[in-house]
């Protein structure tokens, strides 16, 4: 390394112009009187003293008094361990910028096993009251009255409240119109049937979910998490495929929201397949960069894998793998995927369908 790429360093490191010029000068010469390392090193005569002493003061020289002030280098084991720490604090840093750039985009998530089906009803109650976006429940008619006034709430502040209902088999389903009006946006039944799981899925991230209930097997499972809750998506949305429809809140206006993309995909297929032209906001993050981005644009072709549908929406089997809404801006086009999507250009935390208009 040359002296003035040395001296540079030096001077990175932390040390003054005058600090690094006299301390080279003194490795080059050994021991020195001050104004000997002054002529030599170019710093000037009445600083050299100040220069010296600081650097002394650092560990880097020793100085000594004969007839004059001298000084000499110390062992550059000593003399360097304070440039040693900061480089080993560069290195450590270097490593961990490396280790988050590599490492995937972290999650707050939480799965918790519970005993009781108490614990996850009560939690349902609340992550309900709290929906901002969408509801999703498969309940007992009993449950769903107790459900009812968390519901009707949730409604109120415009949440896509859609409820399964499943009669026992020994049980006259009782429920009028009127018990979901201004509760429910949508409600289904199920045939009858024992046995059939509590399920909960609130903003497409949190999920409550209870087995064996009333039996000593009697177990549940809480999650929250956007990117789990797909399982129990596939298992609500499979009740709802098969459900028979028991009422439909005519009065529901735009904009839905839509937290998982799948979803979207089924409201949105069958008005392209009329002409319709579908608006709609998306938030979400490019999927390259995980930068937010946010954009209105038009929804103009969906892709799915299979036969695209000739009547009524994709089935859940088609969007089990693949599952692309395809948007225009008036900029440009882009492929929009759901939570952890990868190949598509935008990774979508929401879909708001804003306006639909005939063409026909």
């Amino acid at each position: 390394m040359e002296t003035g790429e040395l001296i540079s360093v030096l001077k990175d490191a932390g040390l003054s112009p005058y600090q690094a010029n006299a301390y080279v000068t003194l490795l080059e010469l050994g021991a020195a009187s001050a104004s000997e390392v002054a002529t030599a090193s170019g710093v000037p005569g009445p600083r050299i003293y100040d220069v010296l002493r600081d650097l002394e003061d650092n560990g880097y020289v020793v100085t000594y008094e004969q007839d004059q002030l001298y000084a000499r280098a110390t062992d550059p084991a000593d003399a360097l361990a304070a440039i040693r720490t900061r480089i080993g604090r560069f290195e450590t840093a270097i490593e961990e910028i490396e280790t988050r750039w590599h490492q995937p985009e972290a999650h707050d998530h939480e799965i918790t096993i519970v005993r009781r089906f108490e614990t996850v009803f009560e939690q349902t109650k609340r992550d309900i009251r709290d929906a901002e976006d969408y509801v999703l429940l498969s309940v007992t008619s009993v449950q769903f009255q107790e459900l009812r006034p968390a519901l009707r709430e949730a409604h109120e502040r415009g949440v896509y409240t859609h409820v399964v209902i499943q009669p026992l088999p020994d049980e006259e389903l009782s429920l009028q119109t009127e018990d979901f009006e201004g509760v429910c946006t949508e409600v289904q039944r199920t045939v009858p049937c024992w046995g059939k799981p509590f399920a909960a899925l609130i903003d497409h991230r949190k999920v409550g979910f209870a087995l064996y209930i009333d039996s000593p097997d009697e177990y549940g499972i809480l999650v929250d998490d956007p990117l789990h809750e797909f399982v129990f998506w596939f298992y609500l949305a499979g009740l709802s495929e098969i459900a028979e429809s028991v009422y439909r809140d005519s009065t529901t206006q735009l904009p839905v929201v839509f937290g998982e993309i799948r979803g979207c995909i089924r409201m949105v297929e069958p008005l392209l397949r009329d002409d319709v032209t579908v608006t709609a906001r998306v938030h979400g993050r490019w999927t390259h960069t995980k930068r937010s981005c946010e954009f209105l644009g038009r929804i103009v072709d969906i892709q799915y894998a299979g036969e695209p549908a000739t009547d009524g929406s994709a089935s859940l089997f088609h969007l089990i793998e693949q599952a692309t809404l395809v948007m225009e801006t008036d900029e440009d086009r882009y492929t929009i995927g759901g939570h952890g999507a990868t190949l598509e250009d935008i990774e979508a935390d929401r879909v708001v369908v804003e306006d639909t208009t005939s063409n026909t």
